[in-house]
């Protein structure tokens, strides 16, 4: 159920409202056939909120604020936000103000400082503000709670009044004053309305009461106003020579100065008394008036009371009941309605005939004959009187698809898909049989005057008859019966043909246009890039031919080459050309249309063309006829010039962590982003409302190359490295570029100290490596040397060994030698002894037998010499001499071992180590073989060897 602030009134204004909605349900209006302002309509289905918008309002920036009964819309061209309350109550109203933030105790503000945007609402028992933060998001502030007002718990704040001091919040029988600091409750004289500011001059329409003006603290009454007491104000406007204009719901419109109050008679005085007045602005650009009504939409009026136009439901309004008005800082009109929110364009000088029941579909042709304009379209001709709000007509007979509609010589020549037709104001004339006349070119032929058209199926040439009117003479023979949609002639005098779908021609005609001499195909590649979506235009005294992207002109010998005058300055947008009057052209994008005047002032149109039949049409020296697939739309080139909208820059709306989109960044200065933030979600918008935008943008940073254009109004980037970075954004509506310039703080290993510690520590490690490569290499080298080293000490020493052998071989032979000579001097001795042992025998044996024969002198002194020389002195002398060669310190080691060793026993050993027999010892001993038992036995007992000990190898091993 819809709920209006009016109906907390009395039971007898409930009443009379009553009434007035069921006029609603009974009132029937007729379609007019009225040019408006562009019109565009954002349902709830778009902003995905209620369908109810209480108020509306702008901020500086150009961003929108709508109270909506689930919250606080924001709109910002791109994307729709809600803000609810904080106890999802219902926002009633809306106002965007900028103040200069407080200043904490004791320190001043710098005179530069930034204002501080608020956006105040009010709603059931609260309202407050939101405040821009610096990371561009709103955040609310409730004064409400804490003012702690008794009487706000059971009120609800309606409307919002701002003067240079103070802030009133109002419900309809409390008013709060806020001063920015102070918030105090005035006493007012009973319920009222709306509190207006007008004229420097606050006034309070009551109930009852007449109006007041409210003076300090204080409400005194407004004199002459006491006729207002039974009617609801709904609106106070200023209005021309120091008056003010009151509106009224049902009671029609007063004007009142100085104590005087008036009837505004109006021509639409009774049926705005019939529709309801519910809010009312006067328009900044033009001080007209607009009203907004319960029952019929909005009325914009002069101000000398003529309607100037009028949207309702039928004209493109999503819902006749209006909720909230409010003018943008680019003069274009907000309404909030009962179901959604509309946005009419006051500014443009576009007007445009789309409505939710056009007759026309969509048009093709157009022209002014006699005062009236004729829009052909897909489903027949149409006429009314020009820029008049009366219907269309259609021409009977002329159903179907038209495709041109032309005056020549005063007679409107009509070209349609069924044949060619002269209209007049008794009907229509067939002038022939031909099929789809899509263009007809006037030719001067000597004193002659024909038409040259291409149809469905070739040429065609109407002349005069006898009574000067435009009949079919004949077809141009030579020409084949192609569809031929284009017609330009160039400086030469050859045509230049279009063909409908495929292909380009050139051709050249006698003089009465009855035949073709010459004909021309153009075929892809070699004479154009492509054959389809070839076009022709005459522009600035040259033609030019377009295929695909590619601008083209002929040269002397009609060979087409690329064209330079078309050059694009953004190779991502294709764009066809139309041309104008007196020097005017356009360029004709897929979403809009950029105007070029003939004084080099440039217009961006927020129009979309029918594709690929892309018609602009000069009606009139003033007017621009723009065919659209619903309708058509009207640009005024007069009212063009003064109405040039600034060129707006993209705004950067948030710049959130990736990674947690809840955690935003300042947008204004140069902030430096935490160093674990490295991806970022960047949203921009233009607040450009009405027009299709698309973006560039690009990081400087991280690249220097443009986007390609997109209609996304944010751009994620990820794994950014710790530096500055510049981000730019701009539109497809013009070249400015807006800058958002941030950093990324380093880890702390991507610091200059950690840079610094980690260039140090590679140089240690590489000085390191580097050491200790030398270091390897000098123990290799050192390892090398070495091993050369040891290769030499092991020659050395094989050549020692060989040496050494050699010498050992020498001396084993010495050896050898020796103890052959030992051998044979212990067997002489043996022998020796022996011999002297026999010979002393022997002797004794003679001196047995001789007797005193031999004198015992001579055999004393002969046994004594033999006994002396048995094992004598020098016999041991050399043997011991030898033994002691041949085994090195023998007797030395073995006095050690035993000390008390005797010499005998040395022989007795030398003897054991010589390997003697005891038998052979004996003798060499000089002493019998029990002697050397005897011996052996001692020296076995010094020895301190066992008896199982073997002393022959005992004395071989020392």
């Amino acid at each position: 159920m819809t709920h209006y602030p009016f109906l907390h009134l009395t039971k007898k204004y409930k009443a009379d409202l009553g009434t007035a909605l069921l006029l609603f349900f009974t009132i029937i209006f007729g379609t007019k056939a009225q040019e408006t302002p562009p019109l565009i309509n954002y349902s709830s289905s778009l902003y995905k909120a209620h369908n109810q918008n209480w108020a509306i309002d702008q901020t500086s920036d150009q961003i929108i604020y709508a109270a909506n009964s689930d919250g606080l819309m924001e709109y910002d061209g791109a994307a729709w936000k809600l803000y609810p309350l904080p106890d999802r109550q219902i926002v009633r109203t809306v106002l965007c103000d900028e103040t200069v933030p407080t200043a904490p105790m004791g320190k001043v503000l710098k005179k530069d400082i930034s204002r501080e945007q608020r956006i105040y609402v009010g709603g059931f028992s609260e309202f407050g503000y939101w405040k821009k933060e610096l990371d561009g998001q709103l955040k609310y502030y409730s004064l409400s709670k804490r003012a702690n007002f008794a009487s706000l718990k059971t009120e609800e704040i309606w409307h919002i009044t701002k003067t240079p001091a103070h802030i009133y919040f109002q419900s309809f029988s409390r008013i709060y004053r806020y001063d920015g600091q102070n918030l105090i409750e005035l006493k007012t004289p009973g319920n009222f309305m709306f509190l207006r500011y007008v004229q420097n001059r606050l006034f309070l329409p009551t109930i009852g009461k007449g109006l007041y003006e409210l003076k300090g603290e204080r409400f005194e009454k407004l004199a002459g106003t006491e006729p207002l007491s039974p009617v609801i104000v709904s609106a106070i406007l200023p209005f021309s020579n120091g008056q003010i204009l009151i509106t009224t719901f049902k009671h029609g419109l007063f004007l009142w100065k100085n104590g005087v109050l008036t009837p505004w008679n109006i021509p639409l005085s009774e049926e705005l008394k019939t529709n309801i007045i519910n809010r009312a602005i006067m328009l900044k650009q033009d001080s007209s008036l607009v009203f907004g009504t319960i029952q019929s939409g909005v009325y914009v009026i002069e101000k000398n009371g003529k309607l100037k136009y009028h949207f309702n439901k039928e004209t493109g309004l999503q819902n006749n009941t209006v909720l909230a008005l409010t003018e943008d800082r680019r003069k274009q009109l907000w309404i909030g309605l009962d179901q959604g929110i509309d946005m009419i364009k006051m500014s443009s000088p576009v007007i445009s005939y789309q409505t939710n029941d056009n007759p026309l579909g969509s048009t093709y042709a157009a022209a002014i004959w006699r005062g009236k304009l004729y829009v052909g379209s897909n489903k027949g001709v149409f006429v009314k009187k020009w820029l008049s709000t009366e219907p269309f007509k259609p021409v009977a007979g002329l159903e179907g698809q038209t495709w041109n509609l032309q005056v020549f010589n005063d007679q409107l020549i009509c070209g349609h898909n069924d044949a060619t037709y002269r209209i007049d104001e008794k009907g229509i004339t067939k002038l022939s049989n031909i099929t789809g006349g899509w263009v007809m070119l006037p030719i001067q032929s000597g004193n002659e005057s024909l038409l040259l058209q291409g149809s469905y199926n070739g040429l065609h040439v109407y002349k005069k008859n006898s009574q000067q009117q435009w009949a079919y003479a004949y077809p141009v023979k030579g020409i084949p019966p192609i569809p031929v949609r284009q017609i330009v002639r160039d400086q030469k005098g050859a045509f230049w043909l279009g063909h409908a779908y495929r292909g380009l021609f050139m051709a050249k005609l006698t003089p009465a246009l009855d035949s073709a001499y010459q004909w021309k195909e153009f075929k892809a590649p070699a004479d154009l890039p492509g054959e389809f979506a070839v076009e022709i235009m005459p522009w600035k005294n040259h033609l030019y031919v377009r295929s695909g992207s590619v601008f083209l002109e002929p040269d002397a010998n009609n060979k087409l080459k690329t064209s330079a005058a078309f050059a694009q300055t953004d190779e991502d947008e294709t764009f066809k050309v139309r041309t104008g009057v007196n020097g005017d052209w356009f360029k004709v994008f897929i979403n809009r249309i950029t105007y070029y005047s003939s004084d080099n002032q440039i217009h961006n149109l927020p129009l979309a063309l029918i594709r690929n039949s892309e018609t602009v049409i000069p009606v009139s020296e003033d007017y621009y006829f723009f065919c659209l697939d619903n309708g058509y739309a009207l640009y005024n080139r007069a009212s063009g010039a003064k109405n040039i909208e600034p060129p707006a820059s993209p705004i950067v709306r948030k710049v959130a962590n990736l990674r947690n989109l809840s955690q935003s960044f300042s947008i204004s200065g140069k902030p430096a982003l935490p160093s674990n933030v490295r991806s970022l979600r960047i949203n921009f918008a233009l607040p450009v409302y009405g027009q299709s935008t698309q973006y560039k943008y690009r990081l400087r940073g991280l690249s220097d190359q443009w986007s390609e254009w997109t209609d996304q109004n944010f751009v994620e980037f990820t794994n950014l490295e710790s530096r500055k970075y510049v981000f730019e954004v701009r539109s497809s509506l013009n070249d400015r570029i807006t800058s958002y310039n941030f950093s990324v703080q380093p880890f702390w290993r991507e610091t200059l100290i950690a840079k610094i510690v980690f260039i140090a520590l590679i140089g240690l490690v590489f000085l390191g490596l580097i050491l200790y490569q030398e270091k390897r290499l000098r123990r290799h080298r050192n390892r090398l040397m070495q091993e050369q080293e040891e290769k030499l000490r092991q020659q050395r020493l094989a050549s020692e060994r060989q040496i050494m052998q050699i010498q050992n071989e020498k001396l084993q032979s010495d050896i050898q030698s020796k103890s052959q000579q030992l051998s044979n001097i212990a067997i002489n001795v043996v022998r020796k002894n022996e011999i002297l042992e026999e010979i002393r025998d022997e002797l004794k044996q003679v001196k047995a037998e001789m007797g005193q024969q031999l004198p015992n002198i001579h055999y004393q002194k002969l046994l004594h010499s033999i006994e002396r020389n048995v094992a004598g002195k020098d016999d041991w002398t050399l043997f011991e001499q030898n033994f002691d060669e041949v085994h090195e310190q023998f007797f030395k080691r073995l006095r050690q071992i035993a000390p008390t060793i005797s010499p005998s026993e040395l022989r007795l050993a030398a003897c054991l180590r010589m390997n003697l027999s005891t038998k052979e010892m004996a003798p060499v001993l000089g002493i019998s073989i029990r002697g050397v038992e005897i011996k052996r036995y001692r020296l076995r007992k010094k020895l301190g060897l066992g008896m199982d000990s073997n002393l022959v190898q005992f004395m071989m091993d020392i």
